[in-house]
């Protein structure tokens, strides 16, 4: 009896973060810039998806950023981040809502000419959206700290998002 009630328990737990009111989901793109620490600066682009969970000022939020080649010491670094984390949206029904978000990262590492792994990160920051005439398309703009360490080569630093949404009920 007891499994019974662990599977009903988590089903109602399911249903609970998955259920709300307007369950629209938010598909975008992005341009970016990456200010790394002590790699340079790196211009990219990124995709994302979001959906609410429990309420809809909470979005499930996952992206995954490209970002062209660094240049640390005369050895190209190319750090790929995938992020999942969390938006709380400040004013969900206004044509400009404000929102933080945060979350931990993936950092995918290529590089021809370092011995570098992978690893895990982190970012905080805060955004906004700005309906562009109809709830469907939003315009958004985020600025995030992203904490990144690479071995010996420290990531950490601001990065900036520029981009559309599209949000489908």
């Amino acid at each position: 009896m007891s499994k019974m009630k662990t599977i009903v328990a988590g089903l109602l737990l399911f249903l609970l973060c998955t259920s709300s009111q307007a369950s629209a989901i938010d598909l975008y793109g992005f341009g970016s810039y990456w200010d790394k620490g002590d790699a340079d600066g790196t211009w990219g682009t990124g995709v994302g998806v979001s959906l609410p969970i429990i309420i809809d000022n909470i979005r499930l939020d996952g992206r995954a950023h490209y970002f062209g080649n660094s240049d640390w010491e005369r050895s190209s670094v190319k750090v790929t981040p995938f992020d999942l984390g969390a938006q709380i949206h400040l004013l969900t029904n206004s044509q400009f809502d404000p929102y933080v978000l945060g979350g931990v990262s993936y950092n995918y590492v290529d590089s021809e000419h370092l011995n570098l792994d992978s690893k895990f990160g982190g970012y905080l920051g805060a955004g906004l959206d700005v309906e562009l005439g109809s709830s469907f398309l939003k315009l958004f703009g985020e600025i995030m700290y992203r904490y990144s360490d690479l071995d010996y080569i420290d990531t950490s630093g601001m990065t900036a998002n520029i981009g559309l949404k599209f949000h489908i009920f």
